[in-house]
């Protein structure tokens, strides 16, 4: 469930911000030294809102046509997300910057043959993570979606252009991410979602969510799917052959989605599919299931970051 919506607050990194109750103020100032000297520098904020999953809303208001106004998710880590206003020639994006290179993200977007963002007038912008699925908003239309990794961090906007940029309201909705965990039905498998997974998820700030508590009047596999989808992580015990648990297993592989394998130490031989990714074995016992929970608290506390 989503938390209660609250206000954020900002401190500039770099450029020049001015930040007060009624929101945050960018002015361009040209750079006078070193080997950007004669640029427009850019202004980079930190939240101290650390944020992986909910509802980012805020308004922006440009007053020139090359001003931009991003928010940046996974911020400071190794691939920052940059969503909002002004990517080159693309009016609304996704963006990715990784090893000092930007990358276009956003399956659908803004071309350089439309309008750029209205000037001089109050933009709402809404940025959506649900799992992987990263989607804007502006003025409550979608104009961008995503398949991206998010981890847990601190909330970063980035502003930039030869006019000022304003930003007022901004509010983070948070709410918990999600663990979609993929079994076999069965009177063991329900034991050990209940007494090891579950707890175990949820100690950790999960919602944990399995494929039979899914309740749609839609199709199964789509259902799956979109769970899959807007899942912090996928858990799967791969211990029996089962058809489901492998497609679905496959499918999370398939968007890059963080994947935590099981099995009970009693099978034999992994298919050949699987075998070369990381497994966590376990013993259906006492000890091999408080084992197991130390393991799965392990790789939960990685994939958080």
């Amino acid at each position: 469930m989503p938390q209660k919506k609250k206000q954020s607050e900002w401190l500039a990194l770099a450029g020049s911000a001015e930040i007060d109750h009624h929101g945050i103020y960018y002015t361009p100032i040209t750079i006078k030294d070193g080997p950007s000297a004669g640029q427009t520098a850019v202004a980079v904020l930190r939240s101290n809102n650390y944020f992986q999953e909910g509802i980012v809303d805020f308004q922006a208001c440009l007053e020139g046509p090359d001003c931009k106004c991003q928010l940046i998710l996974n911020h400071g880590g190794e691939s920052e997300f940059f969503v909002g206003l002004n990517f080159g020639s693309a009016a609304y994006g996704i963006a990715v910057f990784r090893n000092s290179k930007w990358e276009p993200a956003s399956a659908t977007t803004a071309t350089s043959g439309d309008p750029p963002p209205p000037l001089n007038t109050w933009i709402k912008v809404k940025v959506s993570v649900l799992g992987s699925n990263v989607s804007l908003f502006i003025n409550d239309v979608k104009v961008a979606t995503s398949q991206l990794i998010i981890q847990k961090s601190q909330l970063g906007l980035f502003l930039h252009g030869s006019a000022p940029v304003h930003v007022r309201n901004l509010i983070v909705q948070s709410q918990k991410p999600k663990a979609f965990v993929v079994m076999q039905f069965t009177d063991e498998f329900n034991a050990l979602y209940k007494e090891v997974i579950k707890p175990t998820c949820e100690n950790f700030g999960y919602e944990c969510v399995r494929a039979d508590n899914i309740y749609t009047n839609g199709q199964i596999i789509e259902d799956i799917a979109n769970n899959i989808e807007e899942a912090a992580v996928v858990i799967a015990d791969i211990t029996p052959n089962n058809p489901n648990v492998f497609y679905e297993v496959g499918y999370s592989h398939g968007i890059k989605k963080p994947t935590i394998l099981l099995s009970d130490k009693t099978r034999e031989k992994l298919p050949f599919d699987v075998s070369g990714f990381r497994t966590l074995f376990y013993e259906n016992t006492i000890g091999g299931k408080s084992l197991i929970e130390e393991r799965l608290t392990k790789h939960l506390e990685s994939i958080r970051g």
